[in-house]
């Protein structure tokens, strides 16, 4: 591990124990810098979430290692928006983003602060004291960002967190999340199956086989920062960047869109 690598995958499998002994991951091997950007894309199915699941020591693999920091055990301050939003329901929206700060290590009064300004700045402020229950999909997976974020971790892990949102909302929460990456410089790694958000997101963008999953390929976007969620879009070189990600996926040049 090289002192620049914030996670490395090394030779990664994973398969579930069943009568077919389904094989979701096969010899997955990729690094991510600190600071850096990393989106994954592919196939549904091919195994993206389970691979967050590894990183995330949520689940065990069956072959090979994954290190973040240098660790290969023990506790890692790791934030995960998971793809269903994963609240706590007996909890207020930002009594769940106020645990999440006091499971980081800080007191009440600073748990409670920070809750309610990420509650703001996600346009949730009129919901604090909403139960989970009472809420969108949408404002369900903002307050789970919120979550996230509060614990202030090194390593973002994040599955499809923008999905459930609507367009005006997704491009509001993605310039707030890009801002905030950008400027404390985080690491993060992002499973989308949108094209267009993994390359307007990231800096590097992996592209994963079908089921088993393997990665089949790594581009790096040069665009520059910072970026506009929506905007970055329209920037010199966005559609060849996202075309050559197309047609590895061999969605060719309108399949799919």
């Amino acid at each position: 591990m090289h002192n620049d690598d914030a996670i490395v995958v090394s030779d990664l499998s994973v398969q579930f124990a069943g009568i077919d002994r389904t094989t979701a991951l096969e010899s997955v091997s990729f690094n991510v810098r600190h600071g850096e950007f990393v989106a994954i894309v592919g196939p549904s199915g091919c195994g993206k979430s389970t691979l967050l699941k590894v990183i995330a020591r949520l689940l065990a693999p069956s072959r090979g290692t994954v290190a973040v920091h240098g660790e290969q055990a023990g506790k890692l301050r790791v934030g995960f928006v998971f793809q269903s939003d994963a609240l706590l329901p007996w909890r207020t929206a930002v009594q769940n983003v106020e645990l999440a700060v006091r499971l980081a290590g800080g007191d009440k009064h600073n748990a409670s602060a920070r809750a309610h300004h990420l509650m703001e700045e996600l346009r949730l402020g009129d919901s604090c004291d909403k139960y989970p229950s009472q809420l969108s999909g949408g404002m369900r997976k903002r307050v789970s960002l919120a979550r996230a974020l509060a614990q202030q971790p090194s390593v973002f892990l994040m599955d499809e967190p923008f999905s459930a949102l609507d367009a005006q909302t997704r491009i509001h929460v993605g310039n707030f999340f890009l801002r905030i990456l950008e400027e404390s410089k985080q690491t993060v790694v992002l499973v989308t199956h949108d094209i267009e958000e993994a390359v307007a997101l990231a800096d590097r963008v992996l592209v994963m086989s079908q089921r088993p999953g393997e990665i089949a390929a790594s581009f790096e976007i040069p665009l520059p920062r910072p970026r506009d969620y929506h905007a970055t879009r329209f920037v010199q070189g966005f559609q060849q960047l996202q075309q050559r990600v197309w047609d590895t996926l061999g969605y060719g040049a309108t399949n799919g869109r």
